[in-house]
């Protein structure tokens, strides 16, 4: 086959590999950036393409690793997943776009022998670039979800499954090496290739169950915070209760002081005895910081464990009577905002550490501004931190669901993240 035609396939590919990848990945950049790196990869893959087509031997292997090199270099480049997420999503995909490929050349030249070599090519571009986007369809409604929930996290797992994926892409891609030499009996690949892939289907299918354990292990987490957020909550009420109490129980004594001092005409007394009485009330009564019970509540909490640890804690917060939000969103984003806020307080070594944190709901719209002292190794990628905990996973799943954003910045010793979220 002349080698011009096969560029339209090859440039079919390459942007089939671009919205699988806009769709698969977290992407970091605007789809402004997106389109202008998506377009240096179609160039690059197409002229790589058109080169292995143009030679054979060891050049046309070495350029078809150097296509497959292209391809990682984009995934990495666009995407904001931890490495060795990037590793198992690219290698899963590109063994599943082995499998089409291998499965399609296989059946055409059995079922179509006396096919011309363009037709050829252009019913395998064709047919495979439209099985990848229903799997992308399929993926999008089933597992994407699943996948992206995950985050972070666990990046041991990560590595493993990466493992397992690249075992099966090398199979695929001899099968596809074998196939392009032609010297293989046609029956043999196929057997092969059957064999290669039941076992992949099988491995892969305990890897998803792995994955949907790893789901419901991150699920856990997020309940057992929420447990530890309501014992201390629990403990800040019955703190105060415990308080109130011992005031009700010395309320006689109190009395029967004030009107000693008020026989005795002592009228400066009086007022200072009652001065002094009404800061221990103050004292003892949990503080109002909002409206809204549940945040007032997750700031009770954190306000008083920043005491414990001799953080300042100050609070600016309007308009939050009505958030529409449910409580478990609330409480995974400004629970893991303030209790981020607090370790990296705690780990500062910074003197006279702080928390600030202003939270306001104007026209469905609501803005959370915290600041505390961090130290001063805190990196920062895309406006995240390098190493993101399942806290701020669930932060930022909370501002997506609600189709907002969440971006960190660090300067002067100081962290500051913004979250804002557009409400219903």
């Amino acid at each position: 086959m002349s080698i011009p035609y096969q560029v339209p396939g090859l440039f079919l590919t390459a942007l089939c590999h671009v919205i699988v990848i806009y769709h698969m990945l977290e992407c970091r950049y605007t789809k402004g950036k997106f389109v202008l790196y998506s377009s240096l990869y179609i160039v690059s893959f197409v002229c790589m393409g058109w080169y292995a087509y143009a030679v054979r031997g060891i050049r046309a292997i070495i350029t078809y690793l150097g296509v497959a090199v292209c391809l990682f270099l984009f995934f990495c480049v666009v995407s904001r997943e931890c490495f060795s997420k990037k590793c198992f999503l690219f290698l899963t995909y590109f063994g599943l776009f082995s499998i089409i490929d291998n499965c399609l050349r296989i059946t055409l030249e059995l079922l179509l022998p006396q096919k011309s070599a363009v037709a050829g090519h252009y019913l395998v571009s064709v047919l495979r670039t439209a099985t990848l986007l229903l799997i992308l369809i399929l993926y999008k409604k089933y597992a994407a979800s699943v996948i992206k929930s995950l985050a972070d996290i666990e990046k041991g797992r990560w590595w493993k499954l990466a493992l397992i994926a690249l075992v099966f892409y090398l199979f695929q891609a001899s099968l596809s090496i074998l196939n392009a030499h032609g010297e293989t009996p046609k029956q043999f690949l196929i057997l092969l290739f059957l064999t290669v892939s039941f076992v992949m289907c099988v491995v892969y299918g305990v890897v998803f169950s792995n994955i949907n354990y790893m789901k419901k292990d991150a699920e856990s987490a997020l309940v057992r915070q929420n447990a530890e957020y309501l014992s201390s909550r629990l403990a800040v009420l019955q703190n105060a209760e415990e308080a109130n109490r011992r005031l009700r129980h010395d309320m006689r004594h109190h009395i029967e002081t004030i009107a000693e001092y008020a026989k005795a005409g002592d009228t400066s007394a009086v007022l200072a005895y009652i001065g002094e009485y009404q800061n221990e009330i103050k004292e003892a009564a949990v503080k109002q910081y909002a409206v809204n019970s549940t945040v007032n509540s997750i700031l009770s909490v954190y306000a008083g464990k920043a005491a414990e640890s001799g953080i300042d804690f100050s609070v600016r917060c309007t308009g939050t009577e009505e958030v529409k939000m449910r409580e478990i969103d609330i409480i995974a984003l400004l629970g893991n905002l303030l209790e981020n806020a607090l370790h990296g307080s705690q780990q500062s070594g910074k003197e006279n550490p702080y928390i600030k944190i202003h939270i306001r709901l104007q026209n469905d719209r609501l803005l959370i501004v915290c600041e505390n002292t961090c130290r001063d190794a805190l990196e920062l990628a895309d406006g995240l931190p390098v190493c993101k905990s399942i806290g701020i996973s669930s932060m930022i799943a909370v501002c997506e669901k609600y189709d907002g954003n969440l971006d960190y910045t660090v300067e002067n010793g100081s962290c500051s993240v913004c979250a804002v979220l557009n409400l219903p």
